[in-house]
């Protein structure tokens, strides 16, 4: 078999296009993937936003807040709901960062199989190369 560069280049082009391409698709989702967990964010936000004023009216309907009233079942209940809002971002946050993480170790996945699909074909390469020069040489020495 003789050795002929072109077709290696050709396969060498076919795998950095695929590399980049699916690079491409991988980046927009990550960037949609962030977009959506603003949003969300945002959401959870509106909702403990909206949610605040209704648990302070629950305690001043019984009574148990107003001008001159401090009650410790208020003070209780507003923390009892700070905890419950920072708990609901922190389990978000670190969801949002887990998928985070996801996509970093599929691009590394993914770079690394590119590397290694450029190193087969350099070896698969070497050997036409090495193969070729033995035929010649054995062709020169009169074996074939």
């Amino acid at each position: 078999m003789a050795y002929n560069p072109a077709d290696y280049e050709a396969r060498r082009r076919g795998y950095t296009q695929q590399y980049a391409a699916t690079g491409a698709m991988n980046a927009y989702a990550n960037f949609l993937a962030r977009q959506r967990g603003t949003r969300e964010r945002q959401g959870i936000m509106e909702q403990y936003d909206r949610a605040q004023p209704q648990v302070v009216a629950g305690y001043s309907r019984r009574g148990m807040v107003g001008p001159n009233v401090r009650s410790g079942l208020f003070a209780r209940g507003l923390q009892d709901f700070a905890k419950q809002r920072a708990r609901t971002f922190s389990e978000f946050d670190q969801g949002q960062q887990e998928q985070q993480r996801s996509y970093d170790l599929g691009e590394a996945q993914r770079l690394e199989a590119f590397r290694n699909q450029l190193a087969d074909m350099e070896s698969e390469k070497a050997q036409t190369i090495a193969d070729a020069a033995r035929q010649l040489y054995a062709r020169r020495a009169g074996a074939i």
